[in-house]
């Protein structure tokens, strides 16, 4: 159950990553002491975070940022102040200044080392260090510390193995989490009401919680072998079902493709499989190039569609070639046999992928030499139509 919940956050962070170009949260008028009555912890103003101008001290203009921030590297240092969203992809990452907007993190490791985020941040990574101010934060982590000097002015939505509160949060937290280590010395700890999920349910001092604390246990589902058997068939379904489109469309559509793919000889395979390892590699590159780009951003979105249609179907390219072999082998002739043939070969390379530890790397080759095969014989035609007229001459 935690392993889908973290899926399905990591899921939604990255497409709120990748498309996303707004501020989703407005600032909040500074608490005061009757937020107490309201069931909220109440923002001192040595806590209220910076809203105006004029609570931001003067800087040179070098410490600012007047725009969206976008950063690839292994390590980063956020030091400066954001009037914008930032969008950092790197190892390790540390924030110490202050962004206006959205944080959107993949890293290895996040550390919010007094820093303010005036809006959400959005975070999946292995571990999560927070030690300043932010307004809403949603993450995806395998271990997460709010630290002491930690706050967050609204609510905490987290999926992680665990999870450390020593710090404050304004408003309501939803955890779902394997390990919890609550810090009871350090006074009221949620304002709002504190929803958990995990193995146990906690004990919890009343004062810790200002609102409601609600527990949902963790439910596992252990599998039936007949739930199991059902799994692996519809599994296999799916896969014939979508390589017999897949090949159906290619025959119909690019004849000469086929041709091509089933006439390939050794020397290109391996290419092909050179090539499969590259092209991703180009392809997220190129693609998070448009994206930044104010004017192609749209583009990328499209581009992004289409690659991962291509990446689906690297399986499908790569049983034409193997089919082709096949039938060549027990001397089949026609298209039915053909599809047949490589529906065969699809469903073998299915089977092994299953097979625990190897079956993984085995279908990601498979699937990376499918994208070579595409690649390789539809990109370079040219090179093929000659070779096609080289031996046309040659046989006659």
């Amino acid at each position: 159950m935690l392993k889908k919940k973290f899926k399905v956050l990591f899921l939604l962070i990255t497409v709120i990553t990748l498309l996303s170009t707004l501020s989703f949260a407005t600032i909040e008028p500074r608490a005061t002491g009757e937020d107490s009555e309201n069931g909220v912890i109440p923002i001192s103003e040595d806590e209220a975070i910076p809203i105006s101008e004029e609570d931001t001290p003067d800087l040179d203009e070098e410490e600012w940022i007047n725009s969206d921030l976008y950063i690839m590297q292994d390590k980063y240092v956020l030091d400066k102040i954001v009037d914008g969203n930032a969008f950092i992809f790197a190892n390790e990452v540390t924030i110490s200044g202050e962004v206006g907007g959205n944080v959107f993190v993949c890293a290895n490791k996040l550390t919010v080392d007094d820093g303010y985020i005036n809006n959400s941040l959005f975070v999946a990574a292995n571990e999560v260090v927070i030690n300043g101010m932010i307004y809403d934060v949603y993450a995806a982590c395998d271990n997460f510390t709010l630290e002491k000097d930690g706050f967050i002015a609204r609510d905490l939505k987290l999926v992680s193995n665990n999870f450390n509160l020593n710090g404050k949060i304004r408003r309501d937290a939803y955890v779902s989490s394997n390990n919890y280590n609550i810090n009871v010395n350090n006074g009221t700890l949620i304002g709002g009401n504190f929803n958990y999920s995990g193995k146990s349910e906690l004990t919890i001092p009343e004062e810790i919680v200002i609102g409601e604390t609600r527990y949902t246990k963790e439910i596992i589902h252990e599998e039936s072998i007949f739930e199991k058997v059902s799994s692996y068939i519809f599994d296999a379904i799916n896969v014939l079902v979508y390589a017999l489109v897949v090949i159906i469309l290619a025959i119909l559509l690019a004849p000469k493709f086929v041709e091509r793919v089933s006439n390939m000889d050794t020397r290109k395979a391996f290419i092909s499989l050179g090539i499969g390892i590259l092209v991703p590699i180009v392809v997220v590159i190129a693609l998070f190039m448009l994206l930044v780009s104010c004017v192609a951003s749209l583009l990328s979105v499209a581009g992004i569609f289409i690659f991962i249609a291509i990446c689906m179907s690297g399986t499908a390219f790569a049983s034409i070639y193997f089919g082709s072999i096949f039938i060549k082998l027990v001397k089949w002739e026609g298209k039915v046999k053909f599809i047949l043939a490589s529906l065969i070969t699809a469903l073998i390379i299915w089977a092994i992928s299953q097979i625990p530890h190897i079956g993984s790397i085995f279908g990601l080759s498979v699937s990376l030499f499918g994208i070579g095969t595409l690649f390789v014989n539809a990109i370079y035609r040219k090179e093929n139509v000659k070779e096609e007229v080289l031996e046309a001459k040659t046989e006659e």
